[in-house]
């Protein structure tokens, strides 16, 4: 794939209204099963699963989407934990010589965002890339479906 923006799946594209007015892939393969998690997930990061999926728009995301998803997932839940830390430790501590330094958890807590951020776009999970979904009106509200 050429650089430049991620391409985006066909089903995406349709909930959108297809934005671009491009010709659809009409053979692209539709998603029939849901991800289930993978059985190495962390705990903090099945409960993001379990967040997510619940609230995902049926027929966008399927099986083959699991490792990827629990990618993300697993990137909150490092994101959390980073930011726990932070709270109890604060942003700096001390270094080998007692010199503050910032802390690793810092780092830690930007590399988290950057994957969260670069994960959830290729899912449609950030606002920016939630906006141009339009999911099929339901019988309950979700995070996707507000009425």
């Amino acid at each position: 794939m050429p650089a430049g923006r991620p391409r985006i799946p066909t089903a995406l594209k349709e909930l959108a209204g297809n934005p671009g007015k491009r010709a659809l892939n009409k053979r692209e393969p539709k998603p029939t099963n849901t991800p289930k998690p993978p059985s190495t997930i962390s705990p903090g990061a099945l409960a993001v699963w379990k967040r997510i999926v619940s609230t995902m728009p049926a027929g966008v995301y399927a099986a083959t989407d699991e490792n990827l998803l629990a990618a993300y997932c697993e990137a909150v839940a490092g994101w959390r934990e980073a930011t726990e830390a932070i709270k109890t430790q604060g942003r700096y501590v001390n270094g080998s010589t007692g010199q503050l330094v910032i802390s690793p958890a810092v780092k830690d807590q930007n590399t988290q965002a950057d994957q969260m951020n670069r994960l959830g776009a290729r899912l449609g999970l950030d606002p920016v890339s939630r906006q141009n979904i339009n999911a099929p009106e339901t019988e309950e509200d979700n995070e996707f479906n507000i009425h």
